[in-house]
């Protein structure tokens, strides 16, 4: 019975790099992530048939009274 290269537990089936499923997963590195959408940045137009809100600190609500 092999064991997992990184954990040192069981593996029920061997594989060619040694590790487990959950450390071979766990030592990819993670998928890059795009850098075009964020979400600090507002819309460059108005959506159309939306009404554009002012920010308000605290808007007091039914609950929060």
């Amino acid at each position: 019975m092999s064991r997992c290269a990184a954990c040192g537990r069981r593996l029920r089936r061997p594989s060619p790099s040694g590790l487990g499923p959950v450390c071979a997963r766990r030592l990819q590195p993670a998928p890059a992530r795009p850098h075009s959408i964020r979400a600090t940045e507002p819309p460059a137009e108005p959506i159309p048939g939306q009404t554009e809100l002012p920010l308000q600190p605290m808007q007091p609500s039914l609950w929060s009274i």
